[in-house]
């Protein structure tokens, strides 16, 4: 089986990488609503932030020679948008050996009053408040919209841009008795996203869940209500983000796990379970203009590649760029085919499920046979009104 699935790729479809982190991040702490219209000036301050790593969290002054120095790095920032210096530090602690996969935060201290909230809120965004007004770290959130569905109550980062520099970390868990947490002018408050993980397949009730950190495969398996009895435990199939793939087997009684598996037994974010049916091969419908459109009988998820190339491959007159995906549940997805020449970034593309149908349609052609039909209409009637002009 591990050789069926070894072109599947894992569905991206709900928040969050660091690369998508990064992006929100520099929504955040842009000057106006979107970071690329602000460009940095000389005499600027910035708040250079990284999330989870407060000792490097420093503001410097852009310099007259439009320069920074941070770390013992200089960056010419003049001129540059907060997303473009957003991007060379977070190179710079990358290739520095300093951070490994930072989430970096850079935001030019403005004087006019306000407050940053990001992460996992409902309306990220820069809230203006007063210099009066006595907001906490609830009364921050809340301006925000509150905690979206994915927030990780346990892990509400207040980064302070006075003297301290300081970056706190609260659990605002709804069990944790109410805390009066003051939130000061330009101060960034930024709630972490929860992971998600998805089980599909022979489960009770198949579908996402939010996770912090990793989850075990039993543990997962009871979040989905247990296998149902035509689940195959001994051929549960995972798919790591990465699109790469395991094969293992899980006796009956599920939530026992040995230490030697542990590794294998365990999702962390982006990652699929797939419990496939003891019984039975359940059929992925491949539809359009494929040389052998029909039912193609699996065990388990496939990747669109390898269903078209079940189905025959394309048919001279496919359309390669776009493909529909009906879902058993009635949606249909849109996906963009992109290939990349390089090979170095493989696109993330969706899963089909059994009962899942992949419809290919049919390429964009030009009749050109009425096209010169239309044309020698269009001469004829130009010949005819000079002659009638003559």
């Amino acid at each position: 089986m591990i050789h069926f699935f070894q072109s599947l790729r894992v569905s991206r479809l709900r928040v969050r990488c660091l690369q998508a982190f990064t992006v929100l991040l520099f929504f955040i702490a842009s000057p106006t609503l979107f970071g690329d219209v602000y460009r940095i000036k000389k005499g600027d301050t910035l708040l250079i932030a990284v999330i989870g790593q407060p000792e490097y969290t420093h503001s410097v002054q852009v310099r007259e020679d439009g320069k920074i120095n941070y770390f013992g790095g200089d960056f010419d920032v003049a001129g540059q948008t907060v997303a473009t210096v957003n991007q060379l530090i977070r190179e710079f602690l990358v290739g520095d050996n300093h951070v490994r996969n930072p989430i970096v935060m850079v935001s030019p201290v403005l004087q006019e009053n306000g407050v940053f909230v990001g992460g996992a809120v409902k309306a990220a965004g820069r809230y203006v408040i007063s210099p009066e007004t006595d907001i906490g770290l609830y009364r921050a959130i809340t301006l925000a919209g509150g905690m979206a569905e994915n927030a990780d109550r346990q892990a509400v980062q207040l980064i302070r841009t006075d003297a301290t520099q300081s970056v706190e970390t609260y659990d605002l868990s709804t069990n944790r008795p109410y805390k009066n947490i003051s939130v000061g002018v330009n101060d960034l408050v930024f709630v972490m996203p929860l992971s998600v993980v998805e089980v599909q397949g022979q489960v009770q009730t198949p579908g996402q869940f939010f996770i912090r950190g990793e989850i075990g495969i039993e543990q997962a398996l009871a979040r989905a209500g247990g296998p149902t009895q035509e689940a195959d435990l001994t051929a549960l199939v995972k798919v790591a983000k990465d699109g790469t793939l395991s094969e293992f087997n899980r006796s009956e009684q599920f939530w026992k796990s040995s230490e030697s598996d542990m590794p294998l037994s365990s999702l962390s974010d982006g990652d699929v379970l797939f419990v496939p049916n003891i019984f039975k091969v359940e059929p992925i419908y491949v539809t359009g203009y494929v040389r052998n459109p029909g039912a193609q009988r699996v065990r388990g998820p496939l990747g669109i590649s390898q269903a078209i190339a079940l189905g025959g491959g394309y048919d001279v007159s496919a359309d390669r760029e776009e493909v529909l995906i009906h879902r058993h549940d009635g949606t249909t997805l849109e996906v963009v085919l992109k290939p990349d020449p390089t090979g170095s970034t493989p696109q993330q593309l969706p899963l089909l499920y059994p009962g899942d149908i992949l419809e290919v349609k049919k390429k964009f052609e030009v009749n050109w046979s009425l096209v010169t039909t239309f044309a020698y209409i269009i001469i004829a009637g130009v010949g005819i009104i000079i002659q009638l002009a003559q």
